[in-house]
């Protein structure tokens, strides 16, 4: 029986192509640890973390005769995880269980209401202050003062058409960012 813990990385790829076992065991061997804390430094959570470390090595496992790396194949497993944690970061999971490991599991329905329009607003006023100046400007006197597009144009020496030019490339950027939502807290 050969020693697979000898081969190199490159060599363990070619025999995992053919379908060999041991070599898929020792890639999951001296690799996992490092997919394991890189994905743990950005989750902070035991069982997502865990979770997708083996998602990426069954996958790796069930299209070993497809897979073809360009890179390292540290590298490759790296990316795959890195990929991963970003979905599961987007689609929310990782605040949520975030928000019961600091706050405990007794949050009530209201208070995790409260904290999200919270951090969507203080996204909302991130994304308006990246406008530039003057559309942001204009944005901040349509939304927050409710002036009229003649008022706002009056008091910056601007036609009506410009006002109506930059609330509507603010109202783009924002819907662009924040997609679905974007209707529900922007209209206010």
């Amino acid at each position: 029986m050969a020693n697979y813990n000898v081969f190199s990385d490159q060599q363990l790829q070619s025999l995992l192509n053919e379908g060999d076992e041991l070599a898929f065991t020792e890639i999951y061997n001296r690799h996992w640890k490092f997919l394991y804390t890189a994905a743990y430094n950005v989750l902070r959570h035991k069982e997502d973390t865990l979770d997708i470390c083996q998602s990426v090595f069954m996958w790796m496992w069930e299209n070993h005769q497809d897979i073809t790396i360009k890179t390292s194949l540290r590298a490759y497993l790296y990316t795959a995880v890195k990929y991963k944690v970003a979905n599961l970061i987007r689609q929310g999971k990782v605040r949520e269980s975030f928000l019961e490991d600091v706050l405990g599991s007794e949050i009530r329905a209201d208070e995790k209401l409260e904290l999200e329009i919270k951090e969507l607003r203080h996204f909302i006023s991130q994304l308006i202050n990246e406008l530039p100046d003057k559309c942001r400007d204009v944005f901040l006197l349509s939304r927050d003062e409710h002036l009229s597009h003649k008022q706002i144009a009056e008091r910056l020496g601007i036609s009506e058409k410009t006002v109506d030019d930059h609330i509507t490339r603010a109202l783009k950027k924002l819907r662009a960012s924040l997609g679905k939502m974007a209707t529900i807290f922007i209209s206010f």
